[in-house]
């Protein structure tokens, strides 16, 4: 009789939990990122990327197909770093 196995947590099934919790390096160095992911890494909300894109002082998003809207991942991460050193 096999053992029971622990169940996944809930979370775990959406896509910027996968994307922010990958551990292995396929030497991609520019991924497109939702915008789950995006407000992770930027530390802003949706609301404040949407102004600030507006304002010209946030990546441009693209929209590689359908109804997506994705943010370079190389161009979020120049922009936080950007801030962070600005702010030292």
């Amino acid at each position: 009789m096999a053992k029971p196995t622990a169940k996944a947590p809930a979370t775990l099934g959406r896509a910027a939990d996968r994307i922010a919790k990958r551990e292995v390096d396929y030497g991609i160095d520019d991924r497109l990122l939702p915008i789950g992911v995006v407000m992770e890494i930027a530390g802003i909300g949706k609301t404040m990327i949407y102004r600030k894109m507006r304002d010209g002082t946030f990546p441009r998003c693209c929209k590689p197909g359908g109804a997506s809207t994705r943010w370079s991942e190389r161009e979020v991460r120049a922009w936080r770093d950007a801030v962070i050193a600005a702010g030292a």
